[in-house]
């Protein structure tokens, strides 16, 4: 049995059901919020983050190291399938994109996230337009400057197939995007067509279809 405590507009938690979908395993979900401070939940996530991994009596509460235990329980044996290149260049490119999408890419989606949709439509509570502008107008730009100096003009971030890289970088835009963002394309060209691939995807085309039941009407 597979279980997965996080909620799904989480992009951690959407990027570790993006892994477990990519392998075709079937999970439950158990929704928890981040700061969860139910002692049952605690005792597998000493953190109180999201997501937490439960493999039969096995918990892992982390993203990453979740994801690389599943691609090591159950990708296939010729790792066709895996989410980490064979080349240990090419690994160590997808895990930096992992790792930089995981902390300075997300910090800013999540951001707007927070502001534009959290905020207002789901807690109540007014947008901080200073916080807003600060995104769009620096820290995010920074970031697309970055990825629009690695991303290639075709196909997926690192080599010929989809790599945890992916993952981490579209959770993230995906978080932009219910955030009223969208990648500017005549400033950021590959950026922005590598997002509309990401989109046209049907691995996250089914995630965000999935995903619909939980936003506010109109989104």
């Amino acid at each position: 049995m597979i279980k997965l405590y996080g909620v799904a507009l989480s992009p951690f938690v959407r990027k570790a059901m993006l892994a477990l979908e990519h392998y075709g395993l079937a999970y439950e979900n158990e929704p928890t919020y981040p700061g969860d401070t139910a002692p049952e939940f605690r005792a597998i996530s000493p953190l109180g983050k999201v997501p937490v991994l439960q493999h039969d009596d096995f918990t892992v509460p982390d993203t990453s190291v979740l994801i690389r235990y599943l691609d090591r329980t159950f990708a296939a044996a010729d790792g066709a399938n895996s989410l980490y290149p064979q080349d240990a260049r090419q690994e160590a490119q997808a895990c930096w994109l992992e790792e930089y999408a995981d902390s300075r890419l997300v910090e800013n989606c999540a951001g707007l996230f927070r502001e534009r949709l959290l905020k207002p439509k789901m807690m109540n509570e007014p947008t901080d337009e200073a916080r807003v502008a600060e995104i769009i107008d620096h820290s995010l730009p920074e970031c697309l400057a970055y990825l629009e100096s690695v991303v290639p003009e075709s196909g997926y971030l690192v080599g010929d197939r989809l790599s945890v890289a992916d993952l981490a970088v579209a959770t993230c835009f995906v978080q932009a995007r219910y955030g009223d963002y969208e990648v500017d394309g005549a400033r950021f060209p590959k950026v922005r067509q590598y997002v509309d691939r990401a989109y046209a995807s049907e691995l996250l085309g089914r995630r965000l279809a999935s995903e619909k039941e939980s936003l506010p009407p109109g989104l």
